[in-house]
């Protein structure tokens, strides 16, 4: 008979672009999981990075290094999301998921290849990821520095893990929060 071993995995590290930005400043390496068509249409700039799009993760994740941090992002955060969950299982401990992804990336001002615009870096929505449907803005003071924009309503604005939902209400280090 053999054992099942079961993997219990901690709920996913999540950084917001602007730490993620101070984290590959101090060496951390972005692995970018989009797809090639995605990325020749616009990409991260101005850091060290590796590409293993999410349809070859499975296949190529030994790639990816175990001994330093590593960030993954993709679009709009959903795809790195999962594969910073199978990075978990694979053993890895310094791996995070890059909340919200390139298209916020790009709306902080961020570097990027290619056309801006095309990472969906649109100007309005809330300060969870655009649209076109927003409540007005107020400047607040984002969870990670600086100003965010975010909606006069706050409900329309992520929610913390305590479930308040006001914007730059996160505690620092928390897994979701307006950035």
């Amino acid at each position: 008979m053999t054992d099942t071993v079961h993997k219990d995995l901690a709920e996913a590290k999540e950084v917001c672009p602007t730490t993620t930005r101070r984290l590959l400043k101090e060496g951390a390496l972005l692995v970018d999981v989009r797809e090639p068509d995605e990325v020749a249409a616009v990409g991260f700039a101005d850091c060290e990075q590796i590409r293993v799009p999410m349809s070859q993760i499975e296949a190529r994740w030994r790639e990816i290094p175990r001994d330093r941090d590593v960030i993954l992002a993709c679009a709009v955060g959903q795809q790195s999301l999962k594969a910073t969950y199978f990075l978990m299982y694979q053993g890895y401990t310094r791996v995070s998921n890059m909340q919200y992804g390139l298209k916020r990336w790009a709306a902080r001002g961020f570097p990027v290849t290619g056309d801006a615009a095309a990472a969906g870096s649109e100007a309005g929505g809330s300060c969870c990821g655009g649209g076109t449907n927003a409540a007005p803005k107020v400047a607040t003071t984002s969870c990670c520095g600086g100003e965010a924009a975010a909606p006069a309503d706050a409900s329309a604005c992520c929610g913390t893990p305590s479930g308040d939902k006001t914007p730059g209400s996160a505690t620092p280090g928390s897994s979701s929060a307006c950035c």
